[in-house]
């Protein structure tokens, strides 16, 4: 045995995904079908909360892990810090050529950052609408395709039923930016932060539609909206959160959850804010080869279209989400929100925008829930903006 041979007996990958089944079960699954196809590989997975996802500092997971779960606002972090490999130095040109051709969306091109590709897209969200299909039929009623319908939805929801808004404060601020982008286009922010008339006339539209809404609705995410709408009887819609394709399969809860697009501003073509995962590789592990081989493996068509999406997650692959068995499988839910992802709105990656979105997002749900004038928490909200995101010459 050459001492090369040797070497690769140890290969030991750690990685950190999130936690919930479409967060973790894809990857359990395509680490074990990629370490019998590459015997002296193994790859560990870690779990984090959803809330770490969105807000824990890469820098505090580069030195443990060697294959990191990412959002796509954190690019401009790694690029100005050197955190994570640029995937274009090891990953064949005509691969990734491929990559951005089967994109769903911005999902590719929002992993791109300073001209280098930090991650893979793996997973593909937007905020989408849920419902329950059968109580809508009962009802005799039928979601809405536009923002300024919702009101009169709401007025035709018989009392025992309710409308959630996932409004808890990381999820309030993903709905914040949906409407401003919505109402304002993809340039509302600027260097000087978020458009004030834009931004203090879409917290006055969020405060008024509290009054319609299940009370639980400032301290819900999507998940516990999917969980409580899955299992009960009571919550019929929900206009923005990112969807789950698990609540559209047979017998993941008691009752299926059908996925539409969310309502849209028609004076715009922008849908919702972008969401979903991409597997970047940290910068600081031993074994750059063969976690960017996972990667790949991972994010390719054929595995998204099939093993991926099999084994409980949501792939980012355009031809997964087309894929006649996979519609089959989630209830068309592929088919059924791909308008809202192929128009999503990707958020700043700006170096320090991950950590102004965790200190804005409770600076807004604090407006809500204190009923604070609009313009008042937009001054306070940009004057943060100011002081810690970073317009440098990275791109």
């Amino acid at each position: 045995m050459t001492k090369n041979e040797v070497m690769l007996e140890d290969i030991k990958l750690k990685g950190i995904a999130w936690d919930h089944p479409r967060g973790y079960e894809p990857l359990r699954e395509t680490s074990r079908i990629f370490s019998d196809k590459n015997p002296r590989v193994s790859i560990e997975w870690h779990i984090r909360s959803l809330k770490e996802f969105g807000d824990m500092p890469i820098e505090d997971l580069i030195e443990s892990y060697d294959l990191i779960t990412i959002d796509h606002p954190y690019m401009g972090q790694a690029h100005k810090n050197r955190l994570l490999l640029s995937l274009e130095s090891y990953l064949p040109n005509h691969f990734l050529k491929d990559m951005e051709r089967q994109s769903l969306g911005p999902s590719y091109t929002s992993y791109r950052f300073g001209g280098h590709l930090y991650a893979l897209p793996i997973d593909a969200a937007a905020l989408v609408a849920a419902h329950r299909a059968d109580l809508m039929k009962d009802l005799k009623l039928k979601p809405p395709t536009a923002r300024n319908q919702l009101f009169d939805f709401y007025k035709k929801v018989p009392k025992e039923y309710q409308v959630a808004w996932a409004l808890c404060p990381t999820d309030l601020w993903c709905a914040f930016l949906t409407l401003c982008a919505q109402d304002g286009g993809v340039d509302f922010i600027q260097e000087g932060g978020v458009d004030a008339q834009i931004g203090a006339t879409v917290l006055d539209e969020l405060k008024a539609h509290l009054e319609y809404l299940h009370p639980k609705s400032l301290d819900w995410n999507p998940i516990q909206i999917l969980d409580r709408m899955g299992t009960n009887d009571d919550l019929v819609y929900a206009p923005y959160l990112f969807g789950y394709t698990n609540y559209s399969r047979n017998n993941f809860r008691n009752h299926l959850i059908t996925f539409g697009n969310s309502p849209t501003n028609p004076k715009h073509e922008i849908s919702t804010i972008l969401g979903g995962v991409g597997l970047a590789v940290s910068a600081k592990t031993e074994f750059p080869e063969w976690a960017s081989a996972y990667a790949k493996y991972v994010s390719s068509a054929e595995t998204q279209k099939g093993v991926y999406t099999i084994n409980a997650g949501q792939p980012s692959n355009l031809e997964a989400w087309q894929d006649k068995a996979n519609n089959k499988l989630c209830h068309n839910f592929f088919s059924n929100t791909m308008t809202t992802m192929q128009n999503a709105y990707v958020r700043p990656q700006y170096p320090g925008w991950n950590s102004f979105q965790e200190q804005g997002a409770e600076l807004l749900h604090q407006a809500l829930i204190g009923d604070i004038p609009s313009l008042n928490a937009m001054r306070d909200l940009n004057e943060m903006y100011k002081s810690i995101v970073s317009h440098g010459e990275y791109v």
